[in-house]
């Protein structure tokens, strides 16, 4: 490691002429040359709209550019917001979506939002194109708008300015004296912190390499009171980078003097590492209240500046002088630690060498002829002293906490050294593959893997209805990242459902290779603070406000109509109510413990609810939750009052989802729900054929078995027979290498006939070792007409294999069907009311 020390001069002086807007520019833009830029987005100029992860423009908005970045400000349009979670009570025309640098198309920011603006406003107006060396969008709600208080925003960007000035002014023109908050309401970055007067931020995912950083240049932040017939001014510059300190060294000279830290990572050998981090370590004072005495404190604290390298190995800061601790790290590598110092005006230069990169290279191969590599997951765990690995965010498919989630089957990761189990699943259908690495500093170690595909499941597709990616505006997972996730879980179908967002994977999934593996189609979770809905398919409106998204109102019946016959509906338009408040919505609309009645006809307005869980077989309206701290709290056992409510008549089937908004965590793969198709290769399903199917209860939900039903003649799950006496069920369970089952329980009217209850322990004949876990034509007596669900459960067993530190490593096995009807008398189906010993559910 070596360090030389440059001069280097007048950085600041070049930037905060830019703060000002040098003549020079302007001159230079009116003699013709490529200058600042504004303009608003019509339909043909769509093109022009800045792209990337968070990227939001829709046709009405404004665009901001130069030779260095590239912003949004959104256009005064109804219902304006980035997504579902800029601001979940109103709307947020006037600010400031989007934000990079030029043509990175890598826009991580959610909403920059100058003085918390949202609300109606009363224009976003072009005050200059640029042609005059100033690019000026202005966003200002009037006096008679705002209650008096007049507010107007400047969005200014110069030529050849790395960042772009926001002017706001206030104006009280009432009587009396107003509160106004000056400083800005950020939303979509993380790790936020504030050095040396500059707050900064990275994105969501680092490994999207995208930072922000902002400062004040005229005024003075924070809540202040604006006198009548008086005005408040403040002026921010807010900055985009390739790193956080990237962006915050395009700031940095505006806050006094400044040197540059040039940095290069190499591996040993010379070859530049263009993944690694340098991470600048800032000791900043600070104010704390001491608990004890309530009063504020000094104390001092160490802020973590993040500099992420170039495809050179380079990186580049503007620091204030003075000694920083230096940390250097990179995936699979040993971390360096170092101190550097900066001098006002010069240039320290320095050179850190990494050990090679330990890495693992994984072949996973499916178990035919074909040997073709498939979409997987692997999970690391550590052996002995090796603690578990962190590869990255849990929303990242490609290294999430100790996984990965691959779609190609063939990649190498960069590890850190030490003794690990692995363990490749692809979802319940397929075997899993263990084995002890023991990884040296600086090895590869290779990994073939084969994973047969053993439960057999022709004649079935897996879905699941329900998930999330970035465009939902409640979680920042990558698209991509979710439709590996969904891969490397073998979902085979799965519709998009972003939440107030029409929204379609299949572009991603094209992209990714996986046309073959997962189907998908145009849908949306329609959101509000009452029911939410998810529905399938719609119709994009692209570069319209949520796509062309209907509206959520509070009735829950009126958006399931809506959603039933928004644009061009059908007999394949699906409609189903998602984790239901089941006393709720179908007893006790105001939940004030009395019933009401709920929403009465809503089950008919829907074709399904999200009424599964673990607790089939736990007939009893609550139950015990304890969360990963061990906490204990009651819950609502969904699965019972639907029971409750199927012997009222009250008809609504059953369906398994993820509802995923992480990859680890909260991901894809635990609960789904298996219907009928007509093929057995995702690429040809045809998703109204999946719809009929699911619309008619054809549908058996699970976390891991594969359990089969069927009356003798063939009736299936939804169905409706005509006996007289007994029927005869047919149950056949499948599971997979890593999950087992032992108990079998056919449910009656919702009751659970000991008779009809089959366990390993009682009935050790019945339940084998391997592939078909239970296999058996049971004969069910009925007196009345009745509705019999089958549940296949291992109480004794966890799905730890496949989740690994994952909550859903807890839970049981389960998989269970949806009623099949029998008609024993030949009137029809008749409810016998039956509550199953408990009160009805309410809404409190």
């Amino acid at each position: 490691m070596s360090t030389r020390t440059l001069h280097r001069s007048a950085v600041s002086l070049v930037l905060l002429a830019l703060v000002a807007g040098v003549e020079s520019n302007r001159r230079v833009a009116a003699a013709g040359s490529v200058g600042p830029r504004a303009l608003q987005i019509g339909k043909d100029q769509v093109s022009e709209l800045p792209r990337g992860k968070e990227a939001d423009g829709i046709i009405g908005d404004f665009v901001l550019r130069n030779s260095k970045i590239e912003a949004l400000v959104s256009g005064n349009l109804p219902s304006r917001k980035a997504n579902m979670g800029t601001n979940w009570d109103s709307p947020t025309p006037g600010c400031l979506y989007d934000l990079s640098v030029r043509s990175s198309g890598n826009d991580q920011l959610t909403c920059w939002a100058p003085g918390n603006l949202h609300g109606m406003i009363s224009s976003v107006i072009i005050v200059s194109d640029g042609t005059n060396g100033v690019a000026h969008v202005r966003a200002e709600r009037t006096a008679a708008i705002g209650n008096g208080l007049h507010e107007r925003h400047d969005y200014k960007l110069d030529e050849g300015a790395p960042f772009l000035r926001v002017h706001s002014t206030w104006t009280n023109a009432g009587k009396e004296k107003v509160k106004v908050r000056t400083s800005p309401a950020v939303k979509g970055l993380r790790d936020v912190k504030s050095v040396r007067g500059i707050s900064f931020g990275d994105a969501q995912n680092p490994n999207d390499r995208q930072g922000y950083a902002w400062t004040v240049l005229a005024g003075e932040a924070g809540e202040k009171e604006v006198p009548p017939g008086e005005s408040i001014e403040i002026e921010y510059a807010i900055a985009p980078g390739r790193s956080p300190a990237d962006a915050f060294a395009r700031l940095a000279p505006m806050r006094g003097a400044t040197g540059t830290l040039r940095g290069l990572i190499v591996e040993e050998g010379g070859a530049p590492i263009s993944t690694a981090t340098a991470e600048i370590d800032f000791e900043v004072e600070i104010e704390v209240e001491n608990k004890e005495t309530k009063k504020k404190e000094k104390k001092r604290v160490t802020r973590s500046l993040h500099a992420y390298t170039r495809e050179d190995g380079g990186f580049e800061v503007a620091l204030p002088p003075g000694e920083y601790p230096l940390t250097v790290r990179d995936l699979g590598r040993p971390d360096i630690e170092t101190t550097v110092t900066v001098g006002e005006g010069e240039v320290a230069e320095i050179t850190v060498e990494l050990e090679p990169a330990s890495r693992v290279h994984f072949v996973v191969t499916e178990g035919s002829e074909s040997g073709r590599t498939i979409p997987c997951k692997v999970q690391f765990l550590g052996v002995g002293s090796t603690s578990d690995p962190r590869f990255g965010v849990p929303i990242q498919a490609r290294g999430c906490d100790h996984q990965y989630h691959s779609e190609i089957g063939d990649f190498t990761m960069r590890v850190p050294a030490g003794k690990y189990r692995v363990v490749i699943t692809r979802g319940m259908e397929y075997s899993h593959h263990e084995d002890i690495v023991d990884l040296r500093q600086g090895a590869t170690a290779e990994v073939r893997a084969v994973l047969d595909r053993v439960v057999d499941t022709t004649g079935w597709i897996s879905t699941d209805y329900h998930n999330h990616s970035t465009p939902s505006g409640d979680n920042y997972c990558g698209t991509d990242d979710r439709v590996i996730n969904l891969a490397a879980e073998h979902i085979e179908f799965a519709p998009t459902t972003e939440h107030n967002r029409l929204y379609d994977w299949a572009p991603h999934i094209k992209r990714l290779g996986l046309e073959a593996d997962i189907a998908t189609v145009v849908g949306i979770e329609l959101t509000g603070p009452n029911a939410h809905f998810n529905s399938f398919p719609l119709k994009m409106t692209p570069y319209r406000q949520d796509n062309g998204a209907p509206t959520w109102v509070h009735d829950p019946r009126i958006n399931a109509i809506v959603l039933r016959e928004f644009g061009d509906s059908g007999p394949d338009r699906w409609v189903h109510i998602n984790h239901p408040q089941v006393g709720k919505f179908f007893r006790d609309r105001d939940a004030d413990g009395v019933a009401d009645g709920g929403y009465p006809g809503l089950e008919d307005l829907v074709d399904a609810a999200e009424v599964w869980s673990t607790e089939i077989l736990n007939l009893a309206p609550t139950y015990e939750y304890v969360n990963s701290n061990g906490e204990k709290s009651v819950r609502e056992n969904r699965t019972f009052a639907w029971l409750q409510l199927l012997n009222q008549g009250r008809r609504m089937w059953c369906i398994a989802v993820s509802d995923a908004h992480s990859v680890f965590g909260n991901g894809v793969g635990a609960w789904r729900t298996y219907v009928p198709s007509s093929t057995d290769e995702p690429g040809k399903v045809d998703y109204r054929e999946i719809i009929r199917h699911s619309k008619a209860g054809r549908m058996v939900v699970t976390n891991g078995p594969f359990l089969e039903v069927t009356l003798d003649d063939g009736t299936m799950p939804g169905g409706l027979a005509r006996a007289s006496g007994e029927v005869r069920v047919k149950v056949r369970v499948q599971t997979t290498t890593w999950i087992d089952i032992d108990r079998v329980q056919v449910l009656v009217n919702g009751r659970a006939p000991a008779k009809l209850n089959f366990t390993r322990a009682a009935n050790a004949d019945l339940f084998k070792r391997g592939v078909v876990s239970f296999e058996k034509t049971i004969t069910v007596p009925l007196s009345e007409d009745a509705h019999l669900i089958v549940a296949a459960v291992g109480e004794n067993h966890d799905l730890e294999t496949g989740y690994g530190r994952s909550w859903q490593s807890a839970m049981h096995p389960v998989a269970f069907t949806n009623p099949i009807y029998v008609d024993i008398d030949g009137n029809g189906f008749r409810p016998n009311g039956d509550t199953l010993g408990f009160a009805l559910p309410l809404g409190k």
